[in-house]
């Protein structure tokens, strides 16, 4: 089996382990229901902003996301619009790599709510701060390159030189998206998770 399918197999179990580890969580209906909403949100804000060159809002609704709800979450709103804004972008081997990166963007930001580095609400300069920080950190050096080895199936890399140059040519793009993702928390982190605040003490689920 060539690296490529290992890798595929390997991104395919990452992707398993954490639906396996929300389903076993026993989520409830308006659980469901809002984790669906926000996909919806995240797929639609992607192919509106489609039109609007280097500047996209999706990532930063993922982190969001993934602050007001928790890291499987997170990871489950990521990679589901992954997947489903996919369907009016493209198919193929490149949906599993995008499905793990931009879940990880949900989850990193889970994480980094549950250590305390963000608060869910009421942010103060210090989480605008870290939150801004951590996006440019995770979309240049994590989520981004992560998705940018999807050019493997479609040119044919095979070899470090040309992985390189591969990694390189998406540097300015992730740049692009990193900038879009500060701009986006700058302006709507206060009002969308404050909603999502009011959503889940209104819900019949009580805390996420």
């Amino acid at each position: 089996m060539s690296v490529s399918g290992l890798v595929m197999i390997l991104l395919a179990i990452i992707i398993a382990l954490f639906y396996l580890s929300f389903e076993r969580s026993h989520p409830k209906a308006a659980e469901l229901v809002l984790v669906a909403q926000l996909c919806a949100l995240c797929i639609c804000s992607r192919a509106i902003f489609s039109f609007v060159p280097y500047f996209n809002p999706v990532m930063a609704l993922i982190m969001l996301s993934g602050v007001a709800l928790g890291a499987k979450k997170g990871f489950l709103i990521g990679s589901l619009t992954a997947f489903g804004s996919n369907f009016i972008f493209g198919q193929g081997p490149w949906t599993l790599y995008q499905m793990v990166s931009w879940g990880l963007s949900g989850a990193i930001f889970g994480w980094l709510c549950l250590i305390g580095a963000i608060r869910r609400q009421d942010w103060r300069v210090k989480d605008y701060f870290f939150a801004c920080f951590f996006a440019v950190v995770s979309v240049i050096f994590v989520t981004g390159p992560l998705a940018d080895l999807s050019g493997v199936f479609m040119f044919g890399v095979n070899d470090v030189k040309s992985l390189f140059v591969l990694l390189s040519g998406g540097f300015l793009l992730n740049l692009a998206l990193a900038a879009s993702s500060v701009v986006t928390i700058l302006l709507v982190s206060h009002s969308f998770l404050f909603a999502l605040g009011r959503t889940v003490k209104k819900s019949v689920y009580g805390s996420i």
